[in-house]
């Protein structure tokens, strides 16, 4: 039986197989993916019924063998056997090299085959491999000598044995002498995940067998058994000046088969892509449901085929998936299209999951605007459930609040041109190409101004010449002391430092008393009160790196939360504050107010904030909270260092829209930019 040798040394040398386990089962994955292919051969649309494949690892005689009753080695793939690369694996996704990676984990392979001749007549052999020999690939040898006598009528036993040294120990499973961590269900699971696609499409024979250890699995009962179908789709797409139909099937593998949402593309019956992971923006996690009394845990495969796809389809991918086009008034490639419309219809067909993930969105948007109220505004007069329902499902609380900063900033700007749709590279663009030079001019001074003041705020956190931080310093610089708003105009402050808002409240008090009077000596009164659009907001300031707290000290500085208390009851009970000039501002009894305490954040704050029940959190830098029901308070401890870094990079949006750039990619900066 003489056949054309091959000379594969060079090539078997530089191909690299996969790390660990998977590439110790590499040579078994291509024996078994043969053996697909030749049962599909023999029996076409019959295949499950009428094809068997038999798989043992054994695990004592380091050997593997895998028998199929395909069409064998007949005459033609025979000769496409022999002969590496000839393109006919094109098609089904592979190159025709597989085969001989064989022996970069095996020294010996043997095969065994029976087949149909032309003539119709029945023959069979038995052979050694070895496609390195300078005489014959196939040679001859007796049946105990090598694979045995295959035992079907036609198809094809492969058995690969001799593991070298570098892969002997991954055929134990057990004992003392384990030095791996896999086990038999771990080799069941990677053959049912790497032939995913294969079971999907149908083209595994009901008598896919693995044996391990004596132990028997029936592939195709044990795979189908964890799946269900999810339900079919149709959408209709305009590519060019065609209107393509497109067909979205959706199947629910079990958790143990799969550990991503999965999709991939087929034409002519063929996968035409890898397999590309969806989990994101949908849900890293599996699916729930209930068989009777069992929770069904599954992920999603979805397999997207179209005619379209066939008129680019080369080889194993399909080339016109990368154009792209408009749809649904987006664009971008036609792939990214389809990967969005998959997972809109795994998100319909999800109800409850989809239901309850966008309840817990609208509890984070509450929340976040509970802590920090100025946030409201990034709503733009929607509610927080309709705000939540234009954003992505897997949305965090930490994106969700950089979205209420964005939409918050672009409220700010009251442009004519500008509507609840406009992006915030249109923002930008609006901001550089349409606001007068002297306006931007303006702008940029006022930019600068406010750089430098951040960089004096950051230098009066230190110690002075005479070893102290002063209070009194950060005070003036943010608000001056014993004035209000009807003293000063907003260009006198910077309140800014705190948040953008404020800078034109409607009024603001610094060091007086509710009756309108600046403190006096031993005189109690706030060191900010802020009344904007009906929100109370009081700030006490502690001296940087003030270290001493007591909660025990009523009224105290060592105590700011109790001072808070007692001026917000106060007002309470006044149900009034009283401006320099003799003019009452109501307070309604109904409102909550905002008490904010900025100072250093040290352990002894932490541990003060503790003995008062205070809620810590790092989310945008460190800051703790509570609320007090009676008084309808809510009281914020936040990090000078917060306050700076969060003015900084507020501070930065201006010098990007000035510049013709924006930050807000959504491009993970950190806790502080996530925070905006």
């Amino acid at each position: 039986m003489k056949h054309k040798t091959i000379d594969l040394t060079a090539e078997v040398k530089r191909a690299t197989l996969p790390d660990g386990l998977q590439g110790f089962l590499f040579p078994m994955y291509e024996a078994i993916s043969n053996a697909f292919h030749s049962i599909e051969d023999r029996w076409e649309h019959d295949l499950e019924d009428k094809g068997r494949l038999d798989v043992t690892f054994d695990d004592e005689a380091r050997e593997v063998t895998i028998k199929d009753n395909g069409s064998g080695f007949d005459e033609a793939n025979l000769s496409a056997f022999l002969t590496p690369l000839t393109g006919n694996k094109y098609e089904r996704g592979g190159k025709g090299f597989g085969r001989f990676m064989a022996f970069k984990v095996y020294s010996r392979v043997f095969y065994s085959s029976g087949q149909k001749q032309p003539d119709g007549t029945l023959t069979k052999g038995c052979y050694r491999y070895d496609p390195f020999s300078n005489d014959d690939n196939l040679i001859v040898v007796k049946e105990t000598d090598g694979a045995g006598a295959h035992s079907h009528d036609c198809g094809v036993t492969v058995s690969m044995r001799s593991p070298k040294a570098d892969f002997e120990d991954y055929f134990v499973l057990e004992g003392k002498d384990r030095k791996h961590n896999h086990t038999a269900e771990d080799i069941v699971s990677a053959v049912l995940d790497h032939f995913l696609i294969e079971f999907i499409q149908k083209k595994v024979p009901k008598h896919f067998v693995l044996t391990i250890q004596g132990a028997t699995f029936n592939l195709y009962k044990y795979f189908h058994e964890s799946l269900a179908v999810g339900g079919s789709r149709k959408e209709e797409m305009v590519i060019g000046t065609e209107t393509v139909e497109i067909t979205f099937d959706y199947f629910k593998v079990g958790e143990e088969h799969a550990k991503k949402h999965r999709l991939y593309f087929y034409a002519n019956n063929r996968a035409a892509s890898d397999l590309e992971s969806i989990s994101s923006g949908l849900n890293s996690n599996p699916f729930t449901e209930m068989k009777g009394e069992e929770e069904f845990r599954y992920y999603y495969l979805v397999a997207v085929s179209s005619d379209f796809f066939k008129s680019s389809q080369s080889r194993d991918r399909i080339t016109n998936l990368h154009g792209k086009i408009d749809h649904n008034k987006t664009k971008k490639s036609i792939k990214d299209h389809l990967i969005a419309i998959a997972k809109a219809h795994i998100l319909d067909l999800e109800q409850t999951y989809t239901s309850d993930r966008r309840s817990k969105m609208k509890e984070h948007v509450d929340h976040l605007i509970a802590i920090d109220p100025l946030l409201r505004r990034g709503l733009g007069g929607k509610t927080s459930e309709e705000f939540v329902k234009k954003r992505g499902i897997t949305e965090t609380r930490e994106q969700l609040a950089q979205d209420l900063f964005v939409e918050r900033f672009r409220q700010k700007f009251d442009f004519t041109k500008l509507s609840e749709e406009t992006s915030v590279e249109d923002l930008v663009r609006l901001v550089r190409d349409k606001i007068p030079e002297d306006a931007k001019e303006a702008l940029a001074v006022y930019v600068a101004y406010r750089n430098n003041v951040i960089q004096v705020f950051r230098q009066l956190l230190n110690k002075d010449d005479d070893g102290l931080a002063t209070e009194d310093k950060v005070h003036k610089l943010i608000y001056p002391r014993y004035r209000d708003s009807e003293q000063i105009d907003y260009a006198s402050h910077n309140l800014w430092l705190i948040d953008d808002d404020l800078a034109y409240a409607r009024y603001i008090s610094s060091d007086r008393t509710p009756e309108g009077n600046a403190r006096r000596k031993g005189e109690f009164a706030h060191d900010l009160l802020i009344n904007n659009d009906d929100e109370l907001m009081i700030v006490e300031m502690k001296r940087p790196q003030k270290k001493d707290y007591d909660g025990t000290k009523e009224a105290d500085t060592k105590n700011p939360v109790d001072q808070l208390k007692n001026q917000v009851l106060d007002i309470r009970e006044r149900g009034k504050v009283i401006t320099s000039g003799g003019r009452e501002i109501s307070i309604d009894d109904t409102s909550m107010v905002r008490g904010y305490i900025l100072a250093d954040w040290n352990d002894k704050l932490e541990r003060y904030l503790k003995t008062e029940d205070f809620i810590r959190t790092n989310f945008g830098g460190q800051m703790a909270y509570r609320y007090y029901r009676e008084l309808n308070l809510i009281i914020e401890v936040l990090a000078f260092d917060r306050l700076i870094d969060r003015a900084s990079n507020r501070n930065e949006a201006f010098v990007s829209m000035l510049e013709g750039r924006s930050n807000f990619d959504r491009k993970s900066k950190g806790a502080l930019s996530a925070a905006q």
